[in-house]
This record gives C-alpha cells, structure tokens and sequence, in this order.
C-alpha cells in the first residue's frame, strides 16, 4: 500500500476522532461474525449488526424476527420488533413503518408555532412534537432512526385494552404508558411484529446447528447490490474487508484549481479532509494519493469520496463497499506446559514505554506507547528484528497528541517469531521510547487445550460461555503487597497490564473488594490465564478457565483490554 501523505495522516487523525464520536464504543470487529439471539431463534450479522448495535439496539429495534432476505427492488432486509432494515447502496436504511402501518388514514396539519425547549415544529410535514416524546426523537436518532412526524399527539387502544397517546412518526410511533416508571414511559412501539411476514418469522437453529426435522431452513443472504457508479473518480480498490486501505483519484477539475475532499459513510453521515487538493495540469488529484487505512471501528456497507473544485464546482464522486471478513478459525488446541512461562522479564523497556501486548503470534498487532516528546515535533520510528535489521514504521502509524505522548501502531504480519524491538524518537527533543515484543505461538490455548494447574488461586466457575463472570481468589501475598497482573488468552496474546493490583491485609486478592475477569461476547473460546505476582515477595498466583462455544475473532490489543474486563 503506498505511504500516506502528512495531510492524510492528519486526516486519519481527524477521521478517526470522528468515527470515534460516531460509533462511541463500538467493540473492535463486533460485527464481523454472526449473533444468535435465542429469545427470537433468529440471527444478525454484518451491515444490518453494526447498524443495529451502532444505534440503540434492544431498546431501538427490538430483537430480530426474520432472517436476512430478499426484498422488493431487490434489496436485503430483515425485520425485527421495532423496525425494518433495508440494505441500500448507500448502506442500512429504515423502513417507513409508520407511514404504512397508517396508509389511508388522514391527520390533521396545524399552523407552525414557536419552538422552545419543551416543543417543535416541522414545517416538512406540518406536525409538532413535544415533551417526552420530543426528548426521545432527539436524543435516540432524530430524523435517520424515526423520520418526521406524520400525525399529533392522538388517542388510541393499545394492547393493554386501555386509551394511551400515540404519535406516528415516518418509520415508528411512539406510545406513552403513565403507570410505568418515570424514565421508561415512552415506549417505541412494535410495529415489526405486527407487520412482519409470517411466513419469514419461524425461529432458526443456532450457527452450526443442524435443523430439527421440519424446521424451517435459513433464508439465504440475498448478494450484496452492486455499487453505483463512480463519476469522475475511481477508488483502488473498490472493495474490501476492514484494514483495506482506499485510494481515491479524482479527475475532470480546472487544472490549478482547489478540490475540497470529504468521505460520505453509509449512514450518509460526512467527514471533511481537513485540507484541499490541488488539481494538477491535466484536472486531477491523483497524484496526491488520497486514501483511508480502514480498521475495525469502520461501519460495513458502501462509502464514497467526494471532491469538489473550489472554483469550477465540478465534482467526482468514487464508491467502494468495506465487507465483512469471513470469521477466524479457532485457535489450535495449545500445550498447558507453556502457559505458565513468564516472558515480560526477558523483555526490556527503555524510557516511558509501554507495549500492548507483550507477546504474540505473527499477525498480532502491537501498540508502543511513550511520554516526554515535545507537541508537534516529527517523530521517527521503526521496529528491530531478531537479525539487527531495522524497518521504519509509516508516519501513518504513529500520532503523536498534544500533551507529547506518543502512539505507535506496529503491524507483524509475515514477520518471523522471535523477539522484537518497537522505537520511537523525536526528531526535535531526542526523546527515545523504546519496547521489546516477543512473536510466539507458545501462550495459543484454543478449544481443547488443558487447564493447567492453578497456583495459590482459583476461578469460579472454572469454565463457562463468552460472557461469563469469572470471580478470582488468590492468597499467599505479603499484607497490602501490590502485584503485577498479565493475561494470556486463546489466541496467543499475551497482555501485561499497566496497572497494578494490591492484596488485603491477609495477603489475599478477591476477597475485599472483589475480582472478576468477563470475556466480552466477542471472546474467543479456550483457555484464558490470569497472573499475579507479588512485587516484593515475587510470589505468583495463577488462575485457568475455558471458555467455551465457536470461533471469534481475536481483537486488537486495546480491544482485548476491553474485551478482558479485569474488574475490582
């Protein structure tokens, strides 16, 4: 992939702060694999799952009822309690539920009125919204999860028998119940299930389970729509799963002029360049190798790059389509023997450095962090390998933040094990941060493996489902002694935590206050360590679990520390 410019490093920077605001914290690679819901025996996965996890889930959409299937006009949709998903290619669209829930009815319009805190007017379609109601459309989607509304405050019989006031919105309505508790009075109705089709709401078995006799088989996955048409513009390549990187090349402007970029999500949503290409002598800004590196924060479905020249107003539109990757298989049965070695001691730091994680196989990413560069300064990195041969690190690999801490993105694939340095230095300040990483397969514990034994400690249960609370005790630590804490999971990984955790004053962990370790429901399965050793008495307590079920996907080390929630 060609290296980014320092203006599209700037923009990473830029777009990755506004991913951030527009995902919130939207686990890494959640929704690359298939989620089963055995309230409704029916599945979610790719564009319609990032969606439907992006924005509000349960207490938006409800739970799916169908499967994914094949629509009218050829699109995907799937249907769930609240709502109807529509895979345009634009990305996920919402049915107007509400409009066809109340086809031929009629509702009066009212004069517009002032807006205040407490109402508003919309002048699209000649109807206000107030209070409860107006607080949950503007703080649960506004126009793109409801639409405007198409009627007043109303009377009507609800399934309780009893008279409750609805208004209808373009895609939902909204019901108030008066006897429920104050924050949970507003209720968005079920509209899915009274207008799903029957004959799409039989449950299916789980992934990977056959269908009992008689029972209906899934709906295949209609293919995606093909993608519009580029004008002006081409996007290399045009398809691609998270961690592609895009190249946009724009032509058809006045030659010198300014083009301003912007990159349109599939949810419409925009995020500007942060700078204007110029166009060359022949109208086009490809020369300036305008691109994104994806990454698993990145919502599937079709994107585009738009630019548009500052003085002609000519503009160039290209279309590419971010896809599911097909889930990892499982990590390989490991050998327990090798779970209980400690590698960090044999892996040195220099300066304010810290690396996420310490170890891994080849392919796992690596995160150096450090402290003490001046703001603004350029900073050059690279990583040594076992050999002595160094490799620089993409300036779009490393942010440097506004208080000089540094981050470095260090990506192993293809790489050899053994053991590695990551450096990073300031061009300006001399300030030298530096980490040393181990590439092994010797911590992989997939399905299969043994528990090894445990050491002055014990976990409970002993195995359980992603998702399950492990609760951890240990002992035999000097009173009030702090220990350092490091994981290993199925995968491989090995995580050294930056924090440290302190005994009680009998010298045990979990007791007052207690432990616990959560795989997230994205956790692969298999055997996961947690270890502690005191700092002073260098005693270690080592505690096993498995968890059980299918493949994940393993995710990046600031995920896993999500994922691997270690809670006091």
């Amino acid at each position: 992939m060609p290296r980014p410019s320092s203006r599209l490093a700037r923009w990473f920077a830029g777009l990755a702060l506004a991913m951030a605001l527009l995902l919130g914290a939207l686990p890494a690679a959640r929704a690359q694999d298939v989620r089963y819901f055995p309230e409704t025996g029916h599945t979610l996965r790719g564009a319609f799952r990032a969606f439907w996890e992006g924005n509000g889930a349960i207490y938006t959409f409800g739970f799916p009822i169908t499967e994914e299937f094949g629509g009218p006009g050829g699109r995907t949709v799937q249907w769930f309690e609240r709502a109807r998903f529509e895979l345009t290619p634009g990305g996920v669209e919402l049915g107007m539920l509400g409009v066809e829930f109340t086809e031929g009815r009629i509702f009066p319009k009212v004069p517009p009125v002032e807006n205040t805190a407490d109402r508003r007017y919309f002048p699209e379609t000649q109807h206000i919204i107030k209070y409860g109601f107006k607080e949950i459309w503007e703080t649960r989607g506004q126009l793109r999860i409801f639409g405007y509304p198409i009627s007043e405050e109303i009377q009507e019989i609800l399934e309780d028998g009893q008279w409750h006031t609805v208004q209808y919105f373009e895609r939902a309505r909204f019901e108030y119940w008066p006897d429920r508790a104050p924050g949970d009075r507003v209720l968005i109705s079920l509209l899915g299930r009274r207008m799903a089709p029957a004959d799409r709401t039989a449950p299916v078995p789980p992934p990977g389970q056959a269908p009992a006799p008689g029972q209906p088989q899934p709906v295949p996955t209609a293919p995606p729509a093909p993608l519009p048409a580029s004008v002006n513009a081409r996007v290399s390549p045009d398809s691609g799963p998270r961690g592609t990187s895009f190249v946009f090349d724009a032509f058809g402007f006045e030659p010198g002029e300014n083009v301003g970029v912007w990159l349109t999500a599939p949810d419409q949503s925009t995020f500007g360049a942060g700078f204007q290409a110029v166009a060359d002598a022949q109208g086009s800004i490809g020369y300036q190798r305008i691109g994104i590196q994806t990454d698993a924060n990145y919502p599937l479905g079709v994107w585009s790059f738009v630019g548009q020249g500052v003085r002609s107003g000519r503009q160039a539109v290209g279309y590419f389509r971010i896809t599911a990757a097909p889930a990892p298989p499982a990590a390989p049965a490991g050998d327990p023997a090798r779970l209980v070695q400690i590698v960090h001691d044999q892996l040195p730091r220099q300066g304010n450095a810290f690396i996420l994680p310490v170890a891994g196989p080849p392919g796992t990413p690596f995160v150096l962090t450090g402290r003490g560069y001046r703001p603004g300064e350029g900073i050059s990195a690279w990583v040594t390998g076992p050999d002595g041969r160094s490799t620089p690190i993409d300036a779009g690999q490393v942010q440097l933040d506004a208080s000089g801490n540094v981050q470095v993105s260090v990506a192993t694939a293809g790489l050899a094990e053994g053991v590695y340095t990551a450096v990073a230095v300031g061009r300006d300040s001399n300030t030298t941060n530096a980490a040393a990483f181990k590439l092994t397969r010797d911590f992989v514990a997939g399905p299969g493996t043994p528990r090894p034994a445990n050491a002055n400690g014990e976990a409970s249960p002993q195995e359980g489902p992603a998702g399950t609370r492990f609760n951890l005790q240990g002992h035999g630590l000097a009173p009030n002694e702090p220990a350092e804490v490091w994981i290993t999971e199925p995968g491989g990984v090995y995580l050294l935590y930056p924090e440290r955790v302190t005994a009680d004053a009998a010298g045990r962990l979990g007791a007052n206050p207690p432990l616990f370790l959560q795989p997230s429901s994205n956790a692969a399965p298999g055997v996961y360590g947690v270890h502690f050793r005191g700092v002073n008495t260098r005693v270690r307590v080592d505690i096993y679990m498995t968890v059980t079920g299918s493949a994940r996907a393993t995710p990046d080390p600031a995920a896993l520390l999500r994922a691997l929630e270690l809670g006091r």
